[in-house]
């Protein structure tokens, strides 16, 4: 006899306690056992969803990183100061890949626990000798809905997972390799992307970062936005898909964001280059 799926096994529950209603508690216990099990049994085992994460990942990283095309996005940042942060950024790499895999086994239990508790609450309200009144099809919509959205809550993670990764990937090196300051990217525009206001708010203003070398030799200070570290990161919160243009020179800095000592190197570089081409 072929193994029932889960959601035959719904079926099934949902007409017994039709017929019989909740007369004992073994009998519902015995139910919310065996829709537990059809439940984890009827997903796509966890391992392979882990080595799909893994190669996704690791691919991120070999393209990024091992290949170098991670460099497009800092001008200026040579192959060697990659190469140096190796270890750096393959420990995020495992981060990464370590977090995914307790997201997604968490969010599994979760969804697998919202179902037995639906079918439960609504098991143990029918009264005992059964109901002729019972809408099934809208009983039977109720309690697989957390099932039936779990693929797409998996692949949501695992995307929101792969940007938050590349996110941290820059950021490693846009630090190291001697950004001064970072403009916030939204993508408020993108139709259908839930994004948060104060993002959209943030989009396109310059955050200093508070550490750089320039702030250590006085050439910048914060504008009206302030510093990088005083909010939130691009991607940290949950489905956020903002990105960060990293800004590694005084010249891309708007007037109010410099010094006068900044002002006055800016002055020396370009005398220097005038100089050059004389």
């Amino acid at each position: 006899m072929a193994k029932q799926t889960f959601f035959q096994v719904i079926s099934e529950a949902i007409r017994e306690f039709e017929t019989n209603g909740f007369d004992s508690i073994e009998r519902l216990t015995f139910w919310v056992d065996k829709i537990r099990r059809a439940a984890v049994e009827t997903l796509t085992p966890e391992s392979v969803l882990n080595e799909e994460l893994t190669r996704v990942l690791t691919g991120t990283y070999k393209r990024l990183i091992d290949d170098g095309q991670i460099l497009k996005a800092h001008p200026g940042v040579g192959r060697f100061t990659v190469d140096r942060l190796k270890p750096k950024l393959r420990t995020e790499l495992d981060r990464r890949l370590m977090v995914s895999r307790n997201l997604i086994k968490l969010n599994r239990q979760q969804m697998i626990e919202k179902t037995t508790q639906r079918f439960a609450g609504w098991a143990s309200s029918v009264p005992a000798g059964g109901s002729r009144a019972i809408d099934t099809k809208d009983v039977k919509e109720n309690i697989r809905k957390a099932m039936t959205s779990l693929p797409f809550e998996e692949r949501r993670v695992a995307i929101d997972q792969g940007h938050k990764f590349v996110g941290s990937l820059n950021e490693i090196i846009a630090v190291d390799g001697g950004a001064i300051a970072m403009r916030w990217n939204s993508q408020w525009k993108r139709r259908g992307y839930g994004y948060r206001v104060e993002h959209k708010e943030r989009d396109q203003k310059i955050y200093l970062l508070r550490s750089s070398w320039a702030k250590e030799k006085g050439l910048v200070k914060p504008g009206p936005a302030g510093y990088y570290d005083d909010i939130t990161k691009v991607g940290e919160e949950v489905y956020c898909s903002c990105f960060a243009t990293w800004i590694y020179n005084l010249r891309d800095l708007p007037d109010d964001m410099i010094t006068v000592a900044g002002k006055k190197s800016l002055e020396e570089v370009r005398a220097k280059i005038a100089a050059m081409k004389r």
